[in-house]
């Protein structure tokens, strides 16, 4: 069924910025801690609705992570969720860079 009022989300494409290391894994980057600890700021705040590295391969950290990833999360509107992906300190870094696009979710459970 379709929900013609159903919620709207921002989703934060992260891709390799200008201090990205090239040949050095996602979870090794010199910022990745700070992201991470970012992104758990984010998640127990519940602003977080998941994120995660893409992946070549299956595995979690045993597989074969991709450069870049994803999150999807809560904000007022696109202004505010801009903020919070440029807030990321690996973005304000320079090894992220972030493209936001809200979302709007007329199918979901």
């Amino acid at each position: 069924m379709i929900d013609e009022n159903g919620p709207h989300y921002f989703v934060s494409f992260q891709t390799p910025g200008p201090k990205w290391v090239q040949g050095v894994k996602y979870n090794e980057q010199p910022d990745f801690p700070d992201h991470v600890g970012y992104m758990t700021e984010l998640q127990e705040s519940g602003r977080t609705v998941l994120s995660g590295p893409f992946m070549e391969k299956v595995g979690g950290l045993s597989g074969v992570l991709e450069d870049g990833g994803m999150t999807i999360f809560k904000a007022s509107d696109l202004d505010e969720a801009t903020k919070i992906s440029a807030d990321d300190p690996s973005v304000k870094s320079g090894m992220l860079n972030v493209v936001v696009k809200m979302i709007w979710v007329p199918f979901h459970s």
